[in-house]
């Protein structure tokens, strides 16, 4: 019979070995904190292991990279609700150093095995298929993941693709194609990552469409309260803004407006495109009604989203090719199957500054189910005096927010198990669009 929750930092370690040459050793009991990290901008999963040593565990294995790490954590003995269960490749002993005159101390930091197994080769492959069909391909083909054992969430990409990978890394080439694919509403949002279900390649936009998994507060724990520990995994311990809005990267960046100067080599033909904040924003979902964005008139009179010269990238492409008979004639294959630069190469940087320009790390009880690719809906308080019957609700900052990132730390003495989420929206809850005033304008000018 499992155990009841207690307390909502409680955890227990059903396994916890390291599996060397010919033995498996328990280290539950020397373990002094246990660290998994997991990231929307990481392929793998990655983590570091703290051990408190006085066996001379050090001198018996040599941790030369062939070492296995495996993890089997619970929130309570016996129950298989909240479980992480994965085996690890130990890759690197740090930071190692006495602690008392018998017990040294070291780090042990680890990884998916795939990481490795990519890094030992190259994939060198022409394909014709689907951007998706193509990492599917790479994982069984290359990282040998059996079809059965892909978990993890796999999203169609629009159109069949001639491509021919150039001398890549299993996982470095996955990450090439997915900076290539658009799905069926053309969005170039696709990103490769491993979060606790499995590896995911999918777009930002659907991520953002999925419902949230949990309603994060901040409200002060019940002690008496009979279901408080179950009650307390909602509620956050603390919480940090890390950025709400930068005017300069998303400038920069062209989230607000910018230029794509294409060239076709095979034509010689030039192409100029404006492109505006709708041009990225438009074609995803997003998790809530109102944009991150600021429309700012500049003393040109000139609102912000026309201000094509913020940012210009200049690349290939292949839309000339529709409109010349020769190639018609001589290559349709470069029509039909051709990479389309046009839809990715500029809106894709603007829609992940875009999403990175409101971001918060919320500290929370420890939660294996908060892991990156979910929703979370968040209320953050406001902070400042209230009328009688105001709600207390930042709108700025409260709203519906992807975990791009998540650590979970599980320490052995005193035992807790903390999860920090980091979590990133491209909308927020507010109900209008802020823009510039002429006031604001003449203050500049007449100050």
């Amino acid at each position: 019979m499992a155990e009841e929750l207690r307390d909502s930092q409680q955890f227990h370690i059903n396994e916890l070995v390291i599996v060397s040459k010919g033995e498996s050793i328990d280290v539950k009991e020397i373990f002094s904190e246990l660290n998994l990290f997991d990231s929307l901008y990481m392929p793998v999963m990655s983590g570091k292991l703290i051990i408190s040593d006085s066996t001379g565990l050090s001198s018996k294995l040599l941790f030369d990279g062939s070492e296995v790490l495996l993890i089997d954590v619970s929130k309570v003995e016996g129950s298989d609700i909240g479980q992480f269960k994965k085996a690890f490749r130990i890759y690197k002993q740090s930071d190692r150093m006495p602690s008392t005159e018998r017990t040294e101390q070291y780090v042990l930091s680890f990884v998916s095995d795939e990481l490795l197994f990519s890094d030992q080769q190259r994939v060198n492959q022409s394909y014709r298929m689907t951007y998706m069909e193509m990492v599917e391909r790479i994982m069984i083909d290359y990282l040998k993941i059996p079809p059965n054992n892909l978990n993890g969430v796999y999203e169609e990409s629009a159109g069949v693709r001639d491509i021919i990978i150039p001398n890549l890394r299993p996982i470095e080439a996955i990450q090439w194609l997915a900076k290539k694919a658009v799905n069926m509403d053309n969005s170039p949002s696709y990103i490769f990552f491993q979060n606790l279900i499995g590896y995911n390649f999918i777009t930002i936009s659907k991520l953002l469409s999925e419902p949230d998994i949990i309603d994060i507060n901040f409200k002060t724990k019940n002690q008496n309260d009979s279901d408080s520990a179950l009650s307390e995994l909602s509620t956050a311990r603390s919480f940090e803004v890390v950025s709400q809005s930068d005017g300069i990267k998303k400038t920069r960046a062209g989230v607000n407006a910018g230029t794509f100067i294409g060239f076709d080599p095979l034509t010689r033909m030039i192409s100029r495109k404006s492109m505006s904040y709708s041009d990225h924003y438009d074609n995803m979902k997003h998790s809530n009604d109102t944009p991150n964005f600021a429309a700012q008139i500049n003393k040109d009179g000139i609102l912000n989203t026309a201000m094509y010269d913020s940012k210009i990238v200049l690349d290939t492409f292949s839309t000339a090719r529709q409109l010349s008979q020769y190639v018609k004639s001589h290559d349709p294959e470069s029509i039909a199957y051709g990479s389309r630069t046009e839809d990715y190469v500029f809106q894709r940087k603007a829609l992940f500054q875009n999403l990175d320009s409101k971001k918060i790390n919320i500290v929370m009880p420890g939660n294996f189910q908060l892991t990156t690719g979910f929703n979370v809906n968040v209320d953050v308080p406001f902070f400042g005096s209230k009328e009688e019957g105001d709600e207390n609700k930042d709108p700025s900052l409260s709203g519906k927010y992807l975990i791009v990132g998540s650590r979970h730390i599980i320490k052995g003495d005193p035992a807790t198990h903390e999860t920090v989420i980091e979590c990133a929206s491209t909308s927020s809850d507010q109900e209008f669009i802020t823009e510039s005033t002429a006031s604001q304008t003449e203050a500049l000018e007449s100050y």
